[in-house]
């Protein structure tokens, strides 16, 4: 037995004022006279002293106030379930793109459904069921129910997401399941060490391992090289303990570039050549042999144009411009880069007379400096300085900026950047930033990576997003000193190149990595078409536009009023990918958890005594009343 809140058993305290009304009332004894000798004195009665008077009405009042407090206190009893009292199950299904692996039998989230389909089976009657996925994050995709037949159809429309399950969403899954006296998991890896530790469970858990070790290959990276000049490559690998073939096709728009069968060593990853292309376009490829995971197969990129584009570089040091220059050479050949101080550039200087049309810049760049009046399609802005009004009067926060889609609220000395796909912000493996910005984004925005610097974090290191004033991109951190020219800061370099690379893609593609948000500013509502042709209707945000996450691989096309944008989503995640582990029959050990193959025996559950106590206490009440009302009938209201 125990107590849900023992702090309440204060409410004994009626139990002491009970006594005290009882002793207060024998304090002063009533003597019966005659109404004829009110005036002459008489002696006291002898009576035998007593502290004070127990008779049945006590007990009965006493019963009634103890029977409360238990009951508001939370008094209950752990005792062994018993079949058929309505236990309740929680169902977890990882929901990674490894479940989306084929084998003979269809893909391991197929084979985790029948099994939690016999584990419905199997229940005894009464039981209650909920149903939650997990890869992102966590997700109830079924409220505990004892209605068997929708716990059914819930598992029954669970899909696989191209996107790696995360320990943290395994974690907040079991958190959410805590309610539950049993937890069954479904998942083709073994679960993290202590991750029932950190959840919190107390549950019993059934852990089921599915799927079989399985040959997969898988497109590691795509990198279209420079049109007209320089070669492109792609990254194929083998997952499986043996050689594999690999068929791989190449398209731009639908015409072929590459057409070649690999012999893959066991757990080789080749760079195959190709091109260089001719003309711009969007490039695809594709592996043609099978193999258990379909998402991996498959990756595009964009073939920027080989024509001559303008680009400008502001920034108050010289060294930043040169490095700049480089990287923005490496990424494509063609541009015509001019670099200035923001403090000698002047924008009537960047018109032409050609025709009386001005010729606006493809991209600017500007480091450490207030945007002047580029006429630029895109812009990316690099350590954006404070607001003068922060500077001058240290206000506390400024609200994102309509124009740039973010707002600076403070600068730190020195910070660290992790992917934003990691589970935590913090280890061994973040990279070390220099000064940084702290950054707050409008809607539209979205973080390519994150920071954490001092007790500030996560913010977002680099971002991308398309407003009103057209693309624009932010990198929080300094580039000063040759930064993302240091092997050192390789993360760095790879977050910068991918806004640089969205930046100067067309306005009507967009090439994301699979669970990015995709913001497309649309006219009323838009319709989207997903990878695999299911078609929906999203109404547009306060702010006049659409997010949709891609879930899946592939090609979402968002249409709107006329407009139509692609958006091609790339998956491909190593861990998700390695399908050569042996499905050992595993069971987690740090709660007690059960092997798949064996039941859990029954629990001890919880069960509250409040109602039975607060019938009790209306027992005696009711029993007290009818004593009163008998006594005040034979003996008179003055006896009561």
């Amino acid at each position: 037995m125990g107590f849900l809140n023992p702090r309440n058993l204060a409410w004994g305290a009626s139990l002491a004022l009970l006594v005290l009304i009882y002793l207060r009332s024998r304090s002063r004894p009533t003597i019966e006279v005659s109404s004829l000798m009110l005036f002459d004195e008489a002696p006291a009665p002898v009576a035998r002293v007593r502290l004070l008077r127990i008779d049945l009405l006590f007990w009965l009042e006493m019963a009634a106030l103890g029977a409360l407090t238990l009951a508001i206190a939370g008094l209950y009893l752990r005792l062994p379930e018993t079949p058929g009292h309505g236990r309740s199950h929680a169902l977890v299904f990882d929901l990674g793109a490894g479940m989306s692996a084929r084998d003979d039998s269809g893909t391991r989230l197929d084979t985790a459904k029948r099994q939690a389909l016999a584990v419905i089976s199997a229940a005894p009657v009464g039981d209650e069921f909920s149903v939650l996925g997990y890869a992102l994050e966590a997700q109830m995709r079924h409220a505990q129910s004892a209605n068997l037949e929708s716990v059914r159809a819930a598992i029954a429309a669970l899909r696989p997401m191209a996107v790696s399950a995360r320990a943290a969403a395994l974690g907040a899954a079991l958190m959410r399941a805590q309610g539950a006296t049993e937890i069954d998991v479904f998942a083709d890896r073994p679960l993290p060490e202590g991750a029932l530790e950190d959840a919190g469970a107390a549950a019993r858990v059934n852990f089921h391992r599915v799927g079989e070790p399985a040959e997969n290959l898988a497109i590691v990276s795509l990198d279209p090289g420079v049109t007209g000049v320089s070669s492109g490559r792609v990254a194929v690998r083998n997952f499986s303990n043996h050689p594999h073939l690999c068929e791989i096709a190449i398209d731009l728009d639908n015409t072929e570039v590459l057409h070649q069968s690999l012999m893959l060593a066991p757990r080789e990853q080749m760079m195959v050549p190709f091109g260089p292309l001719k003309d711009d376009g969007t490039l695809h490829a594709r592996i043609l042999t099978p193999d258990a995971i379909e998402a991996d197969n498959s990756r595009y990129a964009w073939a920027a144009s080989d024509s001559s584009v303008r680009v400008l570089v502001l920034s108050p040091d010289p060294a930043v411009r040169d490095d700049l220059a480089r990287v923005l050479l490496a990424i494509n050949g063609n541009f015509q880069i001019e670099t200035a101080d923001p403090a000698k550039y002047r924008a009537e200087a960047d018109t032409t007379a050609l025709a009386g049309v001005r010729h606006p810049f493809a991209l600017a760049v500007i480091h450490d400096s207030d945007p002047p009046n580029v006429a630029a399609d895109s812009t990316l802005l690099i350590y954006p300085p404070l607001p003068r009004a922060r500077v001058a009067h240290g206000s506390e926060q400024t609200p994102p900026a309509a124009a740039t889609g973010f707002s600076v609220e403070a600068s730190l000395p020195g910070a660290e950047m992790r992917d934003r796909g990691a589970d935590s912000a913090g280890g061994s493996d973040a990279l070390a930033l220099g000064p940084t910005r702290i950054i707050a984004l409008a809607d539209w925005m979205e973080p390519i990576a994150t920071a954490r610097g001092g007790e500030r974090g996560p913010f977002p290191a680099a971002a991308i997003g398309r407003g009103a004033a057209g693309l624009t991109g932010v990198i929080a951190f300094d580039v000063r000193n040759h930064f993302l020219l240091d092997p050192d800061h390789l993360e760095a370099l790879v977050a910068a190149v991918d806004v640089i690379k969205r930046l100067v893609a067309p306005s009507d593609l967009q090439i994301v990595t699979t669970g990015s948000y995709v913001s497309v500013p649309v006219t009323g509502s838009a319709r989207v078409t997903e990878p695999g042709g299911q078609v929906r209707t999203v109404s547009a945000d306060a702010s006049g536009r659409v997010r949709v996450r891609a879930l899946e691989a592939g090609r979402y096309t968002i249409e709107s009023a006329g407009e139509k944008v692609e958006v091609l989503a790339n998956y491909y995640d190593a861990s998700e990918s390695d399908l050569s582990a042996a499905p050992a029959l595993a069971s987690n050990a740090s709660r007690g958890a059960a092997p798949a193959t064996t039941r859990a025996p029954i629990p001890r559950q919880v069960r509250p005594l409040a109602l039975l106590l607060m019938a009790l206490a209306l027992a005696a009440m009711v029993i007290e009343s009818a004593l009163l009302i008998r006594r005040a009938s034979r003996w008179g209201m003055r006896h009561v």
